[in-house]
């Protein structure tokens, strides 16, 4: 599914948050928003979803328009998951199978679909069978994040938004929820919308990079381009390159020589910068 908002503008009383905005988000990408604190991030992923009834522009969904009620507003849209920061706080069943059946009962599946359902999500967020009968609120953080971002995944959701889903978690449950999401992408042609201050992690997992300013839209761009070429739009809106970059750069500097790389993924950075560096005696620089 390709979603598109046209001069989409949105207010709160005397403050625009949104200032025409024209996008595509097409299927099968792992799109990062990026923005200084009231940048406008929250704002546009809510209109995504349809939480933010009144707008003006246009949002259409393979090309129509989306759905409004009488009064012409926005409707909430089924078909995007959202989780929330802190996702695990909403969580209010005394198991973890009675929280992950909760929405698809409201939805009319019956028992035989819930169990598969949760069958098949499981091990896409790394969990087992042996949880289920389990109370949510006995379970680590990392677990409860998994969990709750199990429960939005039983909904079977085209699009996805996750909104800082790391905020919280120590280095390892982080990367490991990441790589766990990058797969659940992957595997059927999903789209993440992924908002995050950690740029790090955006030059990690992202196929395209949407950076907002005082409720502009500055950019959409693949994310080598905007971190290798395009980095003055992150100079501009006070936002630092991934280190690893900020490494590449350094070394390209201090030896005269350009370093080609075909991603912003560490590894690959690291691999093609530390035998020049090393060659050069750049360490003892």
């Amino acid at each position: 599914m390709v979603y598109q908002l046209n001069n989409v503008s949105m207010n709160y009383s005397l403050r625009m948050a949104l200032r025409n905005v024209s996008c595509t988000i097409e299927e099968g990408k792992w799109i990062s928003i990026i923005g200084q604190t009231g940048a406008g991030k929250s704002t546009f992923v809510q209109v995504l979803k349809g939480l933010i009834a009144n707008i003006d522009g246009d949002y259409l969904i393979d090309q129509y328009p989306v759905k409004r009620d009488a009064k012409g507003q926005l409707m909430v849209i089924p078909e995007i998951g959202f989780v929330f920061q802190y996702p695990e706080h909403q969580l209010f069943e005394t198991t973890v199978f009675k929280e992950l059946s909760f929405a698809p009962k409201q939805l009319g599946l019956s028992s035989t679909q819930i169990t598969e359902r949760i069958s098949k999500i499981l091990p896409q967020l790394g969990l087992t069978e042996d949880i289920l009968p389990l109370a949510p609120f006995q379970l680590s953080g990392g677990l409860k994040r998994r969990v709750a971002i199990a429960s939005v995944l039983m909904m079977e959701p085209k699009l996805l938004i996750v909104d800082e889903p790391t905020a919280g978690l120590d280095p390892v449950s982080k990367a490991a929820l990441l790589q766990l999401l990058k797969k659940w992408q992957q595997q059927e042609n999903r789209t993440i919308i992924f908002v995050s201050h950690q740029m790090e992690d955006v030059a990690e997992y992202s196929d395209e990079v949407m950076v907002f300013h005082e409720g502009h839209l500055m950019g959409q761009l693949d994310t080598c381009t905007l971190f290798l070429e395009q980095s003055h739009l992150l100079e501009k809106i006070g936002l630092s390159l991934p280190e690893s970059v900020q490494f590449l750069k350094i070394v390209e500097e201090l030896s005269g020589e350009k370093i080609k790389v075909s991603s912003c993924r560490e590894q690959e950075i690291f691999e093609k910068v530390l035998p020049l560096w090393r060659a050069r005696g750049l360490q003892n620089v």
